[in-house]
């Protein structure tokens, strides 16, 4: 009887689907993956989440957030996700510029004026068609429209053109796309972990950042650079993912639990990352920040022109397509 117990605890220690069994029911866990800090809007709205699929699942699924990266790294879980574990994690469009590599135009500079206008692109005959190369891949995306906020710049000098920005330092994230995206704006991208900023700008070692402003209000990073141009290079919208393996081991009715409360979250943080941006900025300007407002035409049309050269793997005319499906 024990070599059968330890049997069946084996097992259940290395199905993908996450499982626990009580004696009344038994509950499928699973893990949603971010690196947002506690409190963030993607923090509050995730755990919002796991209530309306707790109550809708009548307990039978059971979300557990863990922010902070406390999974690993954005590739890494996505990794975990592939191979079956049951984890759900928010990351980027661009991040799949390796085995989608058109999706990754979603994340490119200067593609909308608002959010409104990015959302349709999730509804177009396109995006149908990469969602089904997704799965290919092994993944499924169960959150396509998730808004994450709009990006500026926040830099030693008021920048109003692509010229201000020449020999200017901004750190980017590690993404090829947000490389190119700053030096297609007139900057010279570094690559560094947001945690590195801090002391890169107090040493000089970087001019600038980019990022919502919440984010860089968060890092204090205008303790040491006092103007914030309102650029807004990217109305970033993000996907929760998990693996096209564990989704098929959910049945019909879990699967429209997750898609349809989890629309219900993006809808809820889309309402969180407005207020936190207006309250952001209000901190910002509070704190000596000088803000300034910025005619992006001449940032737009080195985008246009520049962005699509720096992705030769991209369908021809893909730039031209998504922006037409978004803006048309």
């Amino acid at each position: 009887m024990r070599l059968n117990q330890l049997s069946i605890a084996i097992t259940l220690a290395t199905v993908t689907s996450i499982g626990f069994a009580t004696a009344s029911h038994a509950s499928t866990v699973i893990r949603v993956a971010y690196g947002n800090q506690p409190g963030e809007p993607v923090d509050v709205a995730v755990n919002q989440w796991a209530e309306w699929v707790s109550e809708a699942s009548n307990g039978e699924l059971e979300l557990k957030a863990f922010p902070a990266s406390q999974l690993g790294s954005e590739t890494d879980v996505l990794e975990q996700a592939r191979f079956g574990s049951a984890i759900i994690s928010i990351t980027a469009y661009s991040n799949f510029l390796d085995s989608v590599p058109d999706l990754s135009v979603l994340d490119a500079p200067y593609l909308s004026e608002d959010f409104d206008a990015k959302l349709k692109v999730f509804d177009s005959d396109w995006f149908a068609d990469q969602v089904a190369q997704v799965e290919s891949a092994g993944y499924h995306i169960v959150i396509p429209n998730a808004v994450y906020g709009v990006r500026h710049l926040l830099t030693r000098q008021p920048v109003s053109s692509p010229d201000d920005l020449d020999g200017v330092g901004v750190r980017v994230q590690n993404s090829q796309m947000y490389v190119a995206a700053i030096r297609a704006m007139g900057a010279t991208p570094t690559p560094m972990s947001l945690g590195d900023v801090y002391p890169a700008l107090a040493q000089g070692m970087v001019d600038g950042v980019e990022n919502p402003a919440a984010v860089l209000y968060g890092g204090k990073f205008h303790e040491v650079v006092k103007h914030l141009s309102l650029t807004a290079h990217m109305h970033t919208v993000a996907p929760f993912v998990t693996g096209q393996a564990f989704w098929n081991q959910l049945d019909e009715a879990q699967q429209q639990i997750l898609t349809e409360t989890g629309q219900q979250m993006a809808d809820y943080l889309a309402k969180l990352v407005a207020e936190d941006s207006e309250q952001a900025l209000d901190k910002l300007r509070s704190e000596g920040v000088e803000i300034h407002e910025v005619d992006t035409t001449p940032f737009r049309e080195r985008a246009a022109e520049q962005i699509p050269s720096a992705f030769p793997q991209w369908s021809d005319g893909l730039y031209e397509t998504v922006y037409e499906i978004i803006n048309g």
